[in-house]
Formats: C-alpha cells, structure tokens, sequence
C-alpha cells in the first residue's frame, strides 16, 4: 500500500511540474514574438503584437480576407490605417513579370473608419479623431479582394503578400490559414520572407491538410519585411468569368461611333465641293509661279513645290544650273552647282526668299570637310575657307545646302500656308468645322484609353500619356512633313505598346471597345481630309489645274512639237509646274524624240540631249528636295530595363501605419 502511494505520489509531482512548466515554455515563445514585450521595440510609437490573416480563395481568383490585428500603442494615438495596392507588379524568379489592377468590395470594420484612394492604393483609416488610446487594440477588418484575369497563358497561381512590405513597425505573432477552392499539389507550394527579393524561409511553419493550408512565422518582421505565398496550379484552375459591361462601357462605345456620324455629316453638309468643271488648258493659269500652283492644286504647299522653284527661277534667269562630279573621302558622285546670275528684282515674296536663302552661306560640316580636305594644308587657304563660312556666295552645292536651307524653305511654307491663302480658296464656315471635328477625334482618344487604363494599366502618368497622345496626333494631322508624320507615329506606338495595349489585353470589352475606337478616329480623320470645301474661286482655279495636268499627260506628240515650234522654250517654261502636278516622268518622255535646245540657264560637260537631260533634272530636283529640306538631328539615347517566388513579389499585402 506504501509503495502504491509512492508511485502515484510521484506521478501527481510530475503531472504538476508539466502543468507549471509547460505553459512557462509556450508564454516565452509567444514573449519572444511579441515586440510589446521586448524591449529592443520600446522606442516605437505601436507594434503590431498579432497579425491573424484567413484567405479563402474563390474559383473565381478572388480572395476573401479576414485580418485580425492587435497593436499595442506606446503613445496616445487614433488607431491604424490599412494600406492595400490596387496595382500590382507581379514579379518572379525566372525574371518575368506581370501586372494586374485589383478591386476591393464587401468592406466591414469592426471600428470607426472611412476610405479613400491615395497613391495607387486603398487606404483604410481606422478610429476616431475624438478619441486616443495607449495600449493594446484589436482590429478586425474584411474584405474581398479581386485581381481579375489571371495573365498567364500556361498555368494559373495563387501568388499573394500575406503581409506587405509597406508596415512601418515591426510585426510579430503572425499566423494566417489559406482555403483553397480545389486540390492542388503540394510539391509548388513555396513561402517566402523578409526584404524584396528574398527568397528565405527558414522562419515559416505550415501545414496542408486537404484543401487548407495554415502556418505562422517564428520570428519578428521587422520594418519593410515580407511574408508571401505562391502557388504554381495547372492551366484553368481558376474560372474568371467575362466582365459584364456597364454604364461606362457603353458609353465608351457609343461616343466615339455618335462623333464619326456627326464627321460624316459635317462632311456631307459643308465639305461636299461643288461638281468641277476641268477646262482644256495649255498652259498653267497666268500669274502663278510654280509653288503657287502647288498650293492651288492640293489646297497645301509641300517641300516639293518650294523645290520647283529652282526651274522657274532659272527660266526667269536668276540662276545657273550644272552637272558637277562631286568627291568624297573615297567615291565620286554626279552632283548639281547653282549660280547666281542676278539679283532678285522681283515683288513676289516667296521667290525673293528662296534665292536670298539659296545662296546665304552657313558652311555645313560636309562642306567645310571636302573644301579643307581637295585645299593645300597652307593656312592662308585654310582661313580664307573659314572666313567666308558664313558670307553670302554666288555659287552652292548640296553640300552647302544640307542643314542649312531648312529653315528658308520653313518661312516659305509658312507664307504660303497662312489662314489668309487658305480662305481665298476654302470656305471659312467648313474650316471651323475641321477643328470641331478634331475635338471630337481627341475626345473619342480619350474615351477609349482612359477607362482600361484606370482598370488595369498604370495610371500614375495618366495625364502625360494623353498629352503625349495629342502631340502625337497633332504632328499626325497638322503636318505634311514626313518627319513629323514619322515623330508622331512612332510617339503613339511608343505610348500604345508600353502602356496601352497591357491593360486592353485585360478585358476583351476594353479591347474590342478600343478596336472600333480606333475605327471611329481613323474615319473622323479621312473626314478632316475631305472636310474643307472649296470656294468659287477655289473650284474655278482647280478646274482649270485638272484640265492642264490631262493635257500634260495625254497630248499627243504632233501638238507638242506645234507648241515648241510656237515658243522654243515652251518644254522649260512648263517644266517646274509638272513637277508640283505629278507628272514630270511623263513630261519628259513625251520629249524625248522632239529636237529641242538646251537651255541657257543649263550646263554640262557632255553634249546635250533630252534624255541625259530629263534623267539630270529628276535626279537633281530629288537630291535637292532631300538636301534642302535636311535639318540637323538631336542624339537621342535609349535604355531598357527587365524585370518565382520572392518576398513581396505577389499581389496584395501593401501596409499600413498608426495616425
């Protein structure tokens, strides 16, 4: 009987140690997690002592959230506030990255709190301004939080911050419980912790049990540390159902489609021209000079009209025209020299500033190069070419011309283009109408870019991109220059690719409501085309140009020999206005088999004839359209930057602060 108490006597002692014991060893652990508790934390306006996170993820790739938070505060303060990103860079192990725009609904508190949105994320302010608390709170807060469309092609995943790397305290106690909807395998289940990018998880604890996944992080996070969670699933795991449209996108749609109509309307109303009555013509409406005829024909001067300035001024005698060799470095090429012959002694504007700019000599670098390079190396030579750099001169070459006569032939375009020229053959009623027309085509942009970009793309530079947008579309529709044309192609490609075309391909609604977007603005644009209507005048001037680019184009070789026999100089006078026409191929072939001078403001080393002639000219006028119309180039340099598992790296998490 005494050896019976013995034993339970020690049995009672042990069982009575392990109950003291035990929990004394729990409550140090849990003393260790807890940063209220430790003294290394005193110095901290609040700690987070627990963070509890319950995930349950949807079929759907949504997320319901509970989050269960204790702080204990070491100063007066009003509570918390809970930061959560509503854009998300998902990036990866393997380098890739994706991105996504969330959406936040089903909202509860357990406390006092209002919301708003600040920089990208949803805040969360809780507590009230009337009251302060030193000590511990709790805080309950739920949520559903959805990322939308899962944007990889070869598997889905569940990749999620259980804590963000945005908490400015230390966070300790954190354990969190994930449901997932179906089975999964648990071989590409993987956690990670600490700062961006890492990828230890040495400190988290879990378990899988079914379809529940729970654990706990054994340890204290400290300032910007992470705790996240990724899960590889196979291709269909989630099931997002397609977004169904609302308000807003019908809005999208039917806007930019309403505006086309009105285009066409506009267009039908006040663009119409009246029937034009072509009258046989042959030669070009007297008083005009070439780049006149250019503006009259197309209702718009180009580089090519100014160009053909150079026949027409040297028919009236001004200059010189000369086939050259010109030398380089190592090649020798056929080229063109211009000579002045006389000064300019006419009233015409326009030409006095095409011969005055033609021989202003600014030396280009090619120039200054060959002129120094075919010089004796004597200094007297090599100053006497930098000292005329900059004179005026008799004679030019393309050389002299490169970089250089730009700014001339953007004075010129600009005297001819001016509002008071345009109305002489536009109505003034259909020229107001094109700028309604092209608010319209900047609205209907707007419309189609600014709700996907909201939805799913970066909208932190939303205002530059649209205004890029509309540069983009001014150098498109305002400028015949081709660099301009080709600056704002390539501005809205830039933009489109980088920003615009990521978010469509989140939402098929947005994609194909941006396609008949595109549709819309493209026939609002032919409308400005056609838009302006022609005056009487404008009409009569354009009747009588069609009637005399059919005859340079069809007559017959008997009539052309009538009218040189007529007037010998009859092929050159006509020569610079087939160049403004169109049809200076033609105008040249047509000569070819007719006996013709050569003419006095022309001169070659060879024995002429017309088709070493009409070959000369085409290539001069081209190598002088490409050369005078040549401006100096800005370097430009560009970089590119690139971007699983990592802390941080998923959707989600954000963080949060006391106030």
């Amino acid at each position: 009987m005494k050896k019976f108490l013995t034993k339970y006597n020690f049995a009672a002692i042990f069982i009575a140690l392990a109950i003291i014991f035990v929990p004394s060893k729990i409550n140090t652990i849990a003393l260790e997690n807890k940063p209220s508790q430790n003294s290394k934390y005193n110095s901290y306006e609040y700690v987070i002592d627990n963070y509890d996170i319950n995930i349950n993820v949807n079929e759907n790739n949504t997320f319901d959230i509970t989050e269960n938070i204790t702080a204990y505060f070491n100063i007066p303060k009003h509570g918390i506030f809970r930061t959560i990103p509503l854009k998300n860079t998902v990036t990866r192990l393997n380098g890739t990255t994706s991105k996504n725009r969330a959406k936040i609904s089903n909202l509860t508190v357990d406390n006092e709190y209002e919301t708003s949105l600040e920089n990208g994320n949803y805040k969360i302010k809780i507590g009230s301004a009337n009251q302060t608390f030193i000590g511990q709170q709790s805080y309950l807060i739920k949520y559903t939080y959805n990322i939308g469309k899962d944007p990889i092609n070869d598997y889905d995943e569940l990749y999620y911050n259980i804590i963000g790397t945005e908490w400015d305290t230390v966070i300790g106690n954190v354990t969190f419980n994930i449901t997932m909807p179906k089975e999964f395998d648990c071989n590409k289940l993987g956690f990670s912790s600490s700062s961006f990018g890492s990828t230890n998880n040495d400190n988290v604890n879990y378990t899988v049990n079914g379809t529940q996944i729970s654990g706990s992080y054994d340890g204290i996070l400290e300032i910007g540390e992470a705790l996240t969670v990724r899960l590889e699933l196979p291709e269909g795991y989630f099931v997002v159902p397609e977004t169904t449209m609302n308000f807003i996108d019908y809005i999208m749609l039917a806007i930019p489609i309403l505006f086309l109509l009105i285009s066409i309307f506009l267009w039908y109303k006040f663009g119409r021209d009246e029937q034009i009555v072509e009258t046989v013509e042959f030669y070009p409406p007297e008083g005009f000079n070439s780049l006149e005829i250019g503006f009259l024909y197309k209702g718009e001067a180009e580089n090519q009209d100014v160009i053909s300035l150079l026949i027409y001024l040297a028919n009236e005698g001004y200059i010189k025209i000369s086939e050259i060799e010109q030398k380089s470095l190592f090649t020798k090429s056929n080229g063109f020299k211009i000579t002045k012959l006389k000064d300019y002694d006419g009233n015409n504007t326009n030409e006095r500033l095409f011969l005055e700019g033609l021989f202003t000599k600014h030396a280009s670098i090619n120039s200054m190069t060959n002129k120094i390079m075919y010089a004796p190396f004597e200094m007297p030579t090599l100053n006497k070419i930098l000292d005329s750099s900059n004179n005026n001169a008799n004679e030019v070459t393309s050389n002299d011309l490169y970089n250089n006569f730009y700014t001339t032939m953007e004075k010129i375009l600009a005297n001819m283009n001016n509002k008071e020229n345009k109305n002489k053959i536009f109505e003034k009623s259909a020229s107001i109408m094109i700028v309604f027309v092209y608010l319209m085509i900047i609205a209907s942009y707007c419309l189609m870019t600014i709700p996907p970009l909201i939805a799913y793309g970066d909208d932190t530079f939303l205002i530059p991109i649209l205004v890029m947008t509309v540069l983009g579309f001014t150098f498109i529709i305002f400028n015949n220059n081709a660099d301009f044309i080709i600056y704002g192609v390539g501005l809205l490609g830039v933009i489109f690719f980088s920003t615009i075309l990521p978010a469509l391909l989140q939402s098929q609604i947005y994609l194909i409501g941006y396609i008949i977007g595109l549709i819309c603005v493209l026939g609002m644009i032919i409308c400005t085309k056609y838009l302006p209507k022609r005056t009487s005048y404008g009409n009569e001037m354009l009747g009588k140009l069609r009637g005399f680019k059919n005859f340079l184009e069809t007559t017959e070789k008997d009539k052309l020999e009538a009218m040189v026999m007529e007037d010998p100089n009859y092929f050159y006078n006509i020569l610079p206005y087939t160049y403004v026409l169109g049809v200076s191929d033609k105008w040249i072939k047509n000569f070819e088999t007719i006996a013709l001078q050569a003419p006095s403001w022309y001169d070659s080393p060879t024995e002429f004839n017309t088709i070493r002639f009409g070959t000369f000219m085409n290539n001069t006028m081209a190598s002088a359209q490409n050369v005078m119309s040549s401006k100096p180039q800005s370097n430009s340099s560009s970089s590119k930057s690139s971007g699983g598992g990592i802390s941080g790296g998923g959707s989600g998490g954000g963080g949060g602060g006391s106030w």
